[in-house]
């Protein structure tokens, strides 16, 4: 089963967060938090690495906290997966660098292939940008209800 990790999905959101302050000041961490529901370490862990990637910027201090570093516009939704998760990859042949003894009677790969290719061309079209002006059209009883196709609310995996 293909999952989105919980660290990706908390990333977005905290990115959009950060994206959509009008005001351009640091958000305390501590309040992000609270508001996203995302643990205050795990939270840390994500913002540790969007720093050092250059997409957040922290403010130390009593009056510090997180802010975005750059236009949403130029964030692709590609290049936060990358930040948080590595190169995507769907199975692990595509990313051997060793010749594949099954390779050449192997369908299966051109397809993975294929599907690797869609979802890495569908993540760097979608900006933090594009996400932030699409949530901004679902309504907040849309976005409450929002159910799997088991009927279950979605849960983002580990």
């Amino acid at each position: 089963m293909f999952r989105i990790s919980r660290r990706l999905d908390y990333g977005l959101h905290l990115l959009m967060a950060l994206a959509t302050d009008k005001s351009g000041q640091a958000q305390p961490s501590a309040k992000l938090s609270e508001k996203l529901q995302i643990p205050l370490p795990f939270l840390h862990q994500i913002a540790h690495s969007l720093m050092q990637s250059g997409m957040i910027k922290a403010s130390p201090g009593p009056r510090g906290g997180l802010r975005l570093n750059g236009d949403a516009s130029s964030i692709t939704v590609l290049k936060i997966a990358e930040v948080l998760e590595g190169p995507i990859t769907v199975t692990p042949c595509l990313d051997c660098t060793d010749t594949c003894p099954r390779q050449d009677i192997c369908s299966a790969q051109t397809m993975w292939a294929g599907l690797q290719g869609k979802i890495i061309d569908h993540l760097g079209a979608s900006t933090l940008q594009s996400l932030i002006e699409r949530e901004d059209g679902i309504p907040e009883s849309a976005m409450i209800e929002s159910k799997g196709p088991n009927g279950k609310k979605p849960v983002p995996a580990d």
